[in-house]
């Protein structure tokens, strides 16, 4: 059985032996008689590196192994030295730690537990049985990142049988023997399989990006560490210029964006009575002696707008009347017909003028790149 020397999460340089080497599917499983990195579990993802030059690209447990998929051979009894990625450990590492410091104040608190815990490429979620409210939340993060300054030791240890009867941990499932506690002193003691940042001051930041119910409890995404100043890094760049486009300070962005909103509300509003009023003058106005297919042409009005011009427009004919208003490119369209079959005439109508769209029998809607003088022609053949 692998030796594993992952209890010292800061040991990513090692020698060890290969025991076994077998092909597979996705690359070459190498076994070796020691190994620091750390196999996929607890919800953290296997350690990447290199063995003798050879890259690993994931670790996991097989029997009791720690097996290293590799993509080269390794040679069965030769001794090669392995290197964990650095970057890539020491972010798990800080995520990882991160959580159980955040979730040892929030135990201490409130009591819930954590049901659920999922470290991503972007992000780790925490589940928790209870509700917890954003005051508590900010509460805890805040402890939380005292502790770090504080740089509290973490420790990992195995109890014997004696010792864990009397120790409160934490724990998704229920274990007597060969149990691997992981403690931040006077914080929280947790049951876990992974490696930790020797002390909370190498977590660096804890921070809670926001929360949502889930399951009768309650769903934390949250960040940690160099993951959490990247994070802030690329929010704050996306604020600054946010700041400039509104010629506002960083802090006033959220108001100026506000403004805008309410400026743009009022605008909307604005438009509609416009649209209003510019749709009854126009209805006022139709006539269409003839009952043959006619044409209305706008500019600048809504599918709405057009829609209720069309509704009064089709009174008049016993072909079709058709709206059209003029956009870039071309015009928007809405057709509407108490006799004919517009369903399958649009796509005569679409080919014809360079359109597209569709819809019912009574009413279709599109745009058309058609000008003006050929839409005329077109519909005008209509009733020939």
């Amino acid at each position: 059985m692998t030796e594993k020397l992952f209890d010292d999460g800061m040991l990513f340089s090692f020698s060890a032996v290969v025991t076994q080497c077998n092909e597979t599917q996705n690359g070459f499983e190498a076994v070796l008689d020691r190994s620091a990195f750390f196999p996929e579990g607890g919800g953290q993802a296997g350690d990447v590196g290199t063995l003798g030059g050879v890259e690993v690209i994931d670790t996991y447990e097989k029997n009791g192994e720690v097996v290293h998929l590799c993509k080269s051979p390794l040679e069965v009894g030769a001794e090669v030295r392995g290197n964990i990625d650095e970057n890539i450990r020491i972010r798990r590492m800080q995520n990882h730690s991160g959580e159980h410091l955040l979730m040892g104040f929030i135990h201490n608190k409130l009591g819930y537990e954590n049901v659920g815990f999922h470290m991503g490429s972007e992000e780790v979620l925490l589940d928790l049985n209870g509700v917890i409210s954003p005051e508590d939340i900010r509460e805890c993060e805040q402890r939380a990142n005292e502790a770090i300054a504080r740089n509290i030791p973490i420790t990992i240890s195995y109890p014997d049988s004696g010792t864990l009867a009397a120790l409160e941990y934490r724990s998704k499932l229920e274990m007597t023997e060969n149990v691997r506690i992981v403690t931040i002193e006077g914080i929280d003691n947790c049951a876990c399989c992974a490696p930790h940042m020797p002390t909370t001051g190498g977590i660096g930041i804890v921070k809670v990006i926001s929360s949502e119910s889930n399951r009768g409890g309650t769903r934390l995404h949250i960040l940690s560490g160099l993951d959490a100043l990247d994070l802030i890094r690329k929010r704050m760049e996306s604020n600054a210029a946010i700041s400039h486009l509104l010629s506002a300070k960083p802090e006033k962005t959220a108001d100026a964006v506000e403004k805008l909103l309410n400026e743009n509300i009022a605008l909307k509003r604005q438009i509609t009575e416009n649209e209003r009023h510019a749709a009854e003058e126009i209805i006022s106005g139709l006539k269409n002696d003839s009952r043959k297919s006619f044409c209305i042409f706008t500019r600048g009005l809504g599918r709405n707008t057009m829609r209720e011009i069309a509704n009064q427009a089709v009174k008049l004919t016993d072909g079709l009347a058709a709206v059209f208003s003029e956009e870039q490119g071309g015009f928007g369209y809405i057709i509407a017909s108490e006799k004919l079959p517009l369903r399958t005439m649009a796509r005569d109508i679409n080919s014809a003028l360079g359109g597209k769209g569709g819809g019912s029998d009574l009413m279709i809607q599109g745009s058309l790149t058609a000008k003006r003088g050929e839409i005329e022609e077109y519909f005008s053949g209509l009733d020939k």
